[in-house]
């Protein structure tokens, strides 16, 4: 079991140019259902240093279990980025039951292939296959098909279920680590290891490999830090496409004089329901919160 005081990832956020035309693909191709649409409250916004976001058009999608954990932003100069090109977060790997299934049915929607379903260079047991979202959003479609040694993670509970690993892309993979474990998080497992769809954006060999880092959560999650060289600086405020993370947490572990502490709040929309939410920035400039649990 894990020792991380952080964990399981409550939700993450994505800044569109393009609110209705996201909500669409993910109903339509991703079995997730919108909730009511809502104003951005104007504490959060502040909170994520994004003040201008302020009143922006907001909606919550919910998997087919009901649970919303993924909440769409309209921003109009959201401009989709290309992928791993910056540092952030660059991807959300989410638990699938049939993932060359899902393969079929994305065909022809509005998610573009990135890399058809294979089995991971790390196991056999975990079968995954990357896409490109409207909103700019990387999405790992993962079907775990066995336990894997040395690490927790989900099985499906539903055709597309909910986030379980949000992929953060590093200059350095030990000052990103060192972040998390500075707020209660575990220390991370460190290997290389071969990235298809990183190595494909980027006109690298096929064979390339990566340094990464998992860190283990709570809830049978993980963060992923791909370690890639020459990125930019990271962009101030909230970056269009994947813009902030948000995982469980113990009140007496979140330490609010913390290195990258940006503020608190509560907010009522779930997953918050009313409980504190501290937000911070990483060490790769990646926006996330820790919601008290």
């Amino acid at each position: 079991m894990s020792d991380s005081a952080i964990g399981p990832s409550l939700s993450a956020t994505l800044v569109t140019d393009r609110l209705d035309t996201c909500v669409a693909a993910w109903a339509g191709f991703l079995d997730h259902h919108p909730g009511a649409e809502s104003p951005l409250p104007d504490g959060t916004a502040r909170r994520w240093t994004a003040p201008r976001l302020s009143g922006a058009r907001s909606v919550w999608l919910h998997n087919a279990l009901g649970e919303p954990w993924l909440r769409l932003v309209e921003d109009e100069v959201a401009t989709p980025r290309p992928p791993f090109r910056h540092p952030g977060w660059q991807a959300l790997e989410i638990a699938v039951a049939d993932v060359d299934g899902l393969a079929r049915h994305l065909a022809g929607s509005p998610f573009t292939c990135l890399g058809e379903p294979a089995n991971l260079d790390v196991s056999d047991a975990i079968r995954a296959m990357q896409v490109l979202g409207p909103a700019g959003e990387v999405l790992y479609l993962t079907e775990v098909r066995d336990a894997v040694p040395g690490f927790e993670l989900p099985v499906a509970r539903c055709p597309v279920d909910r986030l379980f690993i949000p992929v953060l892309l590093a200059p350095d993979r030990a000052s990103a680590s060192a972040c998390y474990g500075a707020l209660g998080g575990p220390a991370p497992l460190n290997f290389d290891t071969r990235i298809g769809v990183l190595n494909r954006a980027r006109g690298l060999a096929a064979d390339t490999r990566h340094p990464v880092a998992t860190l283990q959560l709570a809830g049978a999650n993980l963060i992923e830090i791909d370690e890639v060289p020459g990125l930019p600086g990271p962009a101030a405020g909230l970056p269009p496409g994947i813009a902030s993370v948000a995982f469980a947490a113990p009140s007496q572990t979140v330490p609010a004089n913390a290195d990258g502490y940006l503020g608190k709040g509560i907010d009522e929309d779930a997953p918050y329901a009313g409980h504190s939410a501290y937000s911070f920035r990483g060490a790769a400039g990646e926006h996330f919160e820790l919601i008290e649990h």
